[in-house]
């Protein structure tokens, strides 16, 4: 148990922070939330295949993504209305190009 005040942990039968006399939480609140983030594209493709590659090397390298226009190529494929975009934070833009340019200069040998 913490203290949301003065972030002081205790055990898990402590329900009220002895210092601050405030009631104790199970954990302290993370960051605040920056929903004014600049996102930026940094892949493009309307292969299926190349869609869930990209995502597995983003999740490996623990970079956030939001893809647009995925839900449109797996209901009508990529005829659909365009490919789909990959889009990271601006912070995250340079690794995550660098991750996603390998796969049009190098495919797997099971996808090409």
């Amino acid at each position: 148990m913490f203290c949301p005040k003065c972030g002081e942990e205790y055990s898990w039968d402590v329900m009220v922070c002895p210092t601050c006399d405030v009631d104790t939480v199970d954990k302290l609140p993370g960051p605040e939330p920056t929903p004014d983030v600049d996102l930026v594209r940094v892949f493009t493709t309307g292969d299926p295949a190349l869609i869930a590659f990209a995502k597995s090397l983003l999740d490996g390298d623990d970079i956030e993504y939001f893809v647009r226009g995925e839900d449109l190529q797996n209901l009508f494929g990529p005829a659909a209305g365009g490919p789909a975009e990959f889009w990271v934070r601006e912070d995250d833009a340079v690794r995550a190009s660098e991750l996603l340019a390998e796969l049009t200069t190098s495919l797997p040998s099971d996808l090409s």
